[in-house]
Order: structure tokens, then sequence, then C-alpha cells
């Protein structure tokens, strides 16, 4: 019987070794993917820790390639992806008037009404979701193609609406360690 105890324990002891060297980094007791892709291009974590976005959510930002650079974050060719994923069950109303609210505070008055639309868009879907769920993620991924796609919870996407500046801001209004933190990228899988 010891045997056999011993055995489980060892094989479970693997199994989650395992498991956690290629899930993830860890933020806020939840497991951030390391890479993601984006119609077949990998991305990669650039950066993650816990925001408030009308709820206390762990946030990371996925690039092409890793950069320590502001400048380059928001300048990088290609797709880019922020991933917000619900530490415990919130209104998705929260996320919505979060994300119109930072927005809003990073762009002149000019450049927001211009936003308007696609802010209206996004606040509208984030609205049929309603609740997001402990350990769902929102994804807001640009597609310099498509513009900014919005996927939630469930089945819930918007097709790309808004263009690179709105997703800049969008970039703005996290802190600078979800933006870029060598830590965290120096634990990405070669």
């Amino acid at each position: 019987m010891k045997k056999i105890w011993a055995a489980t324990a060892l094989a479970l002891a693997t199994t989650m070794g395992a498991v956690s060297a290629n899930a993830a980094i860890n933020v806020g007791g939840m497991p951030l993917m390391q890479s993601a892709p984006a119609n077949g291009v990998p991305l990669f974590i650039n950066g993650a820790g816990i925001v408030d976005m009308g709820g206390k959510m762990a946030a990371a930002v996925y690039l092409p390639q890793n950069t320590t650079s502001a400048s380059n974050i928001m300048t990088m060719p290609g797709a880019k992806s922020i991933r917000l994923t619900a530490l415990s069950n919130m209104q998705a109303t929260g996320l919505a008037k979060a994300l119109e609210a930072g927005v809003k505070k990073h762009v002149s008055a000019a450049q927001y009404a211009s936003f308007k639309p696609a802010m209206d868009a996004f606040s509208k879907q984030l609205a049929s979701v309603k609740q997001i769920p402990k350990g769902e993620t929102v994804e807001l991924l640009f597609e310099p193609s498509n513009g900014i796609v919005l996927m939630g919870p469930g089945a819930h996407i918007i097709p790309g609406t808004g263009n690179a500046e709105l997703y800049q801001a969008m970039l703005r209004m996290l802190p600078a360690g979800v933006l870029s933190n060598a830590s965290i990228q120096k634990q990405n899988v070669s």
C-alpha cells in the first residue's frame, strides 16, 4: 500500500511540475500563458500584473517580440494582445466603464470623440456578457488589418473595430509593469 501511495504521489508531483513548467506565469493566483497565437503568429508575454478594471484582473500584454521600450511597445508592427483575466466573478459593465475611463484619460477630447463609436461597440458587447466569471479572460487583440478584436467569455466576439491609435491609448492605461517586465520576459519559453 505504501508503494502505491508513493508511486501515486511521485506521478502527481511529476505531472504538477510538468503542468506548471509549461503553463505559465502566476499573477494573483491566476496562471497566464507565456505565449499566445494571433492568426498563427506567436505572441510572447511582455509584462503582467494585477489591475483594477471594474474588478481585480490579472492583466498581460503579448507582443511579437519582447521589449522594455514603451515607444517600441506602442509602435511595434504586427499583432498585439491585452488579456484581462478575472480574479473573481465581476460585472462586465464594470470592465466596459474602466476601459472607457482609461482611454478617455489618456487622449485628447478630439481623439476620444473619434474613438467613441468603437468604445460604444465594446461597451455594448461587454454588457451582453453581463458577468465575467473568475478565471475567464477578455482579450483585446489588435491586428493591423482588422483593428481591435474584442473576445470575451464564451463566444462573445466583436469583430475588428478601432485603430492603432485607440489600441495605443488602451496600452497607455496599463501600469508600466504590465506593459513590460524583464523578469516575466525571462520566463518565456525560447
